[in-house]
């Protein structure tokens, strides 16, 4: 009797639950659950964590909306841990679907063996022009001939200035309206006219131009005097002639007492507060000035101090993961295709779209900043493509900063920079052979 009275309570269980999954199946398919069940989930990692993240998260809601068998996540990680919990997630093969990587560190990221590559996204439907992208920079994100990843914006660094303080110091063009210097003498002058030194009416000095990060601020010359990183063998040439002279002009102006000094720490913050007329920087930092209320700014090329226009440039690069299904490539490549071809929207937020298209339209060269960082596009120069870049710029750095500080002589830290460098690469080739030459 237990027996059967056992059974029967066990039968009725097993009785609700089919009518309760039966319930909740012919539910999905009346509401169309099913469809919602086989919706392709993308995960997007980047370091967009200012104002560009909010235009980020705006497009990916645009995406979705437009694509309803398609669902894209973005996670947001400060670029300053971003790498590494990137590296280590990748490792172990998870980690995102879609990220972002930097131009000058995708080599890295692709040796570490988790980076696919993405020929699809310039092919079939859909597919990207590639004459629509620079070859210079095209370039950067391939490596035996394959693509590796998709240019999504140009970084370059630029010439912010206060347009009010160009204006109190008489630079200004035939209609009254600030003169944004062009040429060296231009430059030295507006800095000359545009200090302005304690007194009672002045309770603090105000710098004409102030260095920001002294390693860009030197690659930039480098760009403008023909500097270079390695010469056409790819053997490190960071004491060339031409890099010191890019490197003397930067510490000489420190040494001359014509920018703040290295302690003192003004740079972008004194340039912000009103405390600096001009900085170099990179576009992205426009981010901080949009934010900003009553301040008149005015972007520019970097004047020409060398032989020609230059500037330091990178890229914001779109990536995937190796292992993702066809349908997870396939979704991530139409997203990828989706964001490059709205990328105006992206360069509002403080970045030049890749593509050249974009860069032509009324809109963009509307946005007075993105536009003028924009024509030093043909005389940028990216860093060198080596899977160890972070001890690269870390060296180089390191012999600005020597010399910007006045210990050491520009040739000497360079040179002693170089002696560095080579012993890194020859150290990589032979851990690494089967990098070299990609």
């Amino acid at each position: 009797m237990r027996r059967l009275e056992s059974f029967s309570i066990h039968g009725l269980l097993a009785g609700l639950a089919l009518i309760v999954i039966a319930s909740g199946v012919t539910r999905s398919v009346l509401t169309g659950g099913l469809t919602v069940s086989k919706k392709v989930n993308i995960t997007f990692w980047n370091g967009f964590t200012g104002p560009d993240g909010v235009v980020m998260l705006d497009t990916i809601k645009r995406f979705n909306e437009a694509n309803p068998d398609v669902d894209v996540s973005m996670q947001r990680i400060p670029w300053g841990t971003y790498y590494n919990k990137l590296t280590v997630a990748g490792s172990d093969g998870g980690g995102p679907a879609l990220f972002i990587v930097h131009a000058d560190a995708l080599p890295r990221m692709r040796r570490a063996g988790f980076v696919a590559t993405i020929e699809e996204a310039f092919q079939g439907p859909g597919a990207l022009n590639r004459a629509d992208f620079d070859p210079y920079v095209l370039d950067r994100v391939k490596f035996n001939g394959v693509f590796n990843g998709v240019p999504l914006d140009i970084h370059p660094q630029g010439l912010y200035c206060n347009a009010e303080m160009l204006k109190q110091a008489g630079m200004v063009d035939a209609n009254g309206n600030a003169h944004v210097p062009q040429t060296k003498e231009e430059f030295l002058h507006a800095m000359k006219a545009t200090t302005i030194e304690v007194s009672a009416n002045q309770p603090e000095k105000q710098w004409g131009y102030a260095l920001t990060a002294w390693g860009s601020n030197m690659r930039c010359m480098m760009a403008q005097f023909d500097g270079r990183y390695v010469d056409q063998n790819g053997s490190p040439v960071l004491d060339c002639p031409e890099n010191i002279k890019a490197l003397e002009f930067v510490a000489n102006l420190a040494k001359n007492g014509t920018v703040p000094p290295p302690s003192n720490g003004l740079g972008w913050f004194g340039y912000r507060q009103k405390k600096v007329a001009m900085v170099w920087d990179g576009v992205f930092m426009l981010g901080d000035l949009t934010r900003m209320n009553s301040f008149h700014y005015l972007g520019g090329m970097i004047p020409t101090i060398g032989n020609h226009p230059g500037t330091m440039a990178n890229s914001h690069v779109m990536c995937l993961r190796k292992g993702l299904t066809d349908k997870e490539k396939a979704a991530c490549v139409r997203f990828i295709q989706y964001v490059s071809n709205h990328s105006l929207e992206w360069a509002a937020a403080g970045q030049v779209p890749a593509r050249r298209s974009l860069r032509a339209t009324p809109e963009f060269r509307a946005m007075q900043v993105q536009n003028a960082f924009a024509k030093q596009i043909p005389y940028m120069q990216y860093p060198p493509k080596t899977p160890v870049i972070f001890e690269f710029q870390l060296i180089l750095d390191l012999a600005v900063e020597k010399a910007v500080r006045g210990q050491a002589e520009p040739k000497k830290a360079l040179r002693e920079a170089n002696k560095a460098v080579i012993d890194i690469l020859n150290r990589d080739k032979v851990e690494h052979p089967e990098d070299q030459g990609s």
